[in-house]
């Protein structure tokens, strides 16, 4: 079978070539030839005696096999970091690449600050930011760490809750909606909303504590599906959106936006941290982890 050292690199040219998803982009990425990635991929498949990818000119899909060896092999390589993480005598700094997924809302003003910190701290880690709002695999695209906002619905991923975002009902200063607000706390069909897909449409419903609610059923004029765009959709008059604390709440005190309902409590948005399966995590993920976290509980 080859000697361990022989088949940990080969483990990683093979994770490598199924994030980059060609021999040419797995090679540039390695550093090496792309015939080199070619033998090392070939020399894995005679060890396994079975054919892991599917080779063409531009592009490489992985075969069933293949895609049954990739989790494993990943969590084989991150075994094999944590074991050398706990031997190495006086090299106790994290290193390496680490590529971390985070949704358009939170990502560049909350995510992307913390890396920035976490870089300075630990130079011999290199950090890759994929700010995306779209379902992703993150074993396919070899995704060491998610920040997701909302519901988490694949089960065999490891998910840590590590805070929420509070949500207040705002319009535009200037926009006038009074009449949609009745003098007992109800809010009449029909107020104008700025929807922010999937988290929310015309239906919104919130708390006035002591066993009270209110329900809104609004009329959608604008949807987005990024959350920047929702915000600057009721900056500029829209209607009435439901966002978060954290990113409205100068504009609320600088008397930019209104706040609507201000004795309501809307349901918060639950924060997770979303690991691919497998029981070893490298340091760096540990470490970048921890410190999204303390971001995040930082949010008012």
């Amino acid at each position: 079978m080859g000697n361990a050292v022989d088949t940990i690199q080969l483990l990683q040219t093979f994770t490598r070539i199924a994030d980059a998803g060609s021999l040419s982009a797995a090679a540039r990425s390695l550093g090496v030839s792309q015939a080199s990635v070619s033998r090392q991929l070939s020399a894995l498949e005679r060890r396994l005696n079975t054919a892991l990818a599917r080779r063409s000119t531009h592009e490489l899909t992985l075969t069933a096999e293949g895609g049954a060896l990739l989790p494993r092999a990943m969590e084989l390589l991150a075994a094999w970091e944590a074991t050398e993480e706990a031997l190495a005598a006086g090299s106790l700094a994290p290193k390496g690449l680490l590529r971390v997924v985070a949704p358009t809302a939170i990502g560049p003003t909350i995510v992307a600050p913390a890396a920035a910190r976490f870089v300075r701290r630990y130079p011999e880690v290199d950090v890759d930011l994929v700010f995306t709002d779209a379902s992703v695999d993150l074993v396919e695209m070899g995704a060491d760490l998610q920040i997701k906002v909302g519901p988490v619905e694949r089960q065999e991923l490891i998910v840590r809750r590590i805070g929420a975002v509070e949500r207040w009902l705002v319009a535009a200063a200037d926009l006038d909606l009074s009449g949609f607000f009745s003098s007992k706390g109800g809010v009449h069909d029909g107020l104008p909303i700025v929807a922010l897909a999937p988290l929310y449409d015309g239906r919104i419903a919130a708390s006035l504590g002591q066993g009270r609610s209110v329900k809104i059923n609004g009329h959608v004029r604008l949807r987005c599906e990024v959350l920047h765009a929702a915000y600057q959709a009721v900056l500029a008059g829209g209607g009435a959106g439901l966002l978060p604390r954290w990113l409205i709440g100068d504009d609320v005190a600088a008397g930019r936006l209104q706040r609507l309902l201000p004795d309501a409590a809307f349901a918060a948005i639950a924060i997770h941290l979303v690991f691919p399966p497998g029981r070893y995590r490298p340091q760096r993920t540990r470490l970048f982890a921890e410190t999204v976290e303390a971001a995040v509980k930082g949010l008012r």
